[in-house]
């Protein structure tokens, strides 16, 4: 079971590089996406919250169980997403790799408005929901991750991550 966690503010790319993994691994890869569970699903604005933690986890840790690849992603900060985190990557046989998105919020803010969601929210909300330099933590301390800047294109980060987590098509095909 393999377990990828995309984490960083909102317009960063987290979402498109989750899609291009789909793309490029078929599917085999199984998508949580703190968004839709907060938004979609119980029908809430704010997503980061931490309302939906345990929903992320148990949907989470239902997907791993289903599927041999499973990619996480959000904005879940540490303070409210930590914990969860460490759960999960501690569960026995998950191989787990981390990355965040490191962008200056101006950046966020210029991807932002080329989204299609771009109308749904504005500056003001990706200020609220910014967090900043937010380096992972859980109960046992920091979670290495690496960072993805805002050179790295989605299609170079969906690259580093095949490559990191040694995936191919056929081994996620059941």
């Amino acid at each position: 079971m393999k377990l990828i966690v995309l984490r960083g503010p909102s317009g960063a790319g987290k979402s498109t590089v989750a899609r291009l993994l789909r793309e490029r691994l078929g599917t085999g890869i199984a998508l949580v996406e703190q968004d839709y569970l907060g938004r979609t699903v119980l029908g809430r604005r704010m997503t980061d919250d931490g309302a939906n933690a345990g929903l992320i986890e148990a949907l989470t840790r239902a997907a791993l169980a289903a599927a041999p690849a499973v990619v996480l992603e959000g904005i879940l900060t540490s303070a409210r997403y930590g914990d969860v985190i460490e759960r999960l990557r501690s569960l026995p046989g998950v191989e787990s790799w981390f990355y965040a998105f490191d962008l200056p919020f101006k950046e966020t803010v210029a991807r932002h408005a080329t989204r299609a969601k771009a109308g749904s929210f504005g500056e003001d909300e990706l200020r609220q929901w910014w967090a900043g330099s937010d380096p992972l933590r859980g109960p046992g301390g920091r979670i290495p991750e690496q960072l993805i800047g805002p050179a790295s294109s989605a299609a170079d980060t969906a690259d580093r991550i095949v490559a990191d987590a040694r995936l191919s098509p056929g081994e996620l095909l059941r």
